[in-house]
């Protein structure tokens, strides 16, 4: 078989295969000696040659789906933080606008404490005050 699985039928393209599989990790070749690598030994203990490029196929589109996953969870987690922002501002806005609003009450607070401070001076006070005025007689 080659590299994609499909099948080589020459009886003399051994050497071919051969190298094949050493270029894939699977043997090394040393002269007429070739022994079986780690991988070679994993991928012969899998199944074979195409259960290990079925693997590697799932593993890849698993990989893929987990990083599909991944950018719609960050995708999620930015659309939430300009939510966040947009409400931080509207907290900002309203406070505001809070701000203006109290120290407008406490302006008309101030204002109307000193109108009744005045009235009640002057009603008090009223007859002297026509008097000074020379708007009533002292009797």
């Amino acid at each position: 078989m080659d590299k994609k699985g499909s099948q080589i039928h020459l009886k003399h393209r051994h050497e071919e295969f051969a190298s094949l599989m050493e270029r894939q990790g699977l043997i090394k070749i040393n002269g007429s000696r070739c022994s079986v690598k780690k991988l070679g030994l994993k991928v012969f203990k899998s199944g074979g040659w195409l259960k290990h490029l079925s693997d590697l196929e799932e593993n890849h589109t698993e990989l893929e789906l987990k990083q599909l996953e991944k950018e719609e969870l960050e995708l999620n987690i930015l659309k939430h933080q300009n939510k966040i922002k947009d409400k931080e501002r509207e907290i900002i806005k309203l406070t505001a606008k809070n701000l203006r609003l109290q120290n407008k009450q406490m302006k008309r607070a101030v204002l109307y404490s000193i109108i009744g401070f005045l009235a009640g001076i002057i009603s008090a006070n009223l007859k002297d005050i026509l008097i000074l005025l020379n708007l009533m007689s002292p009797e």
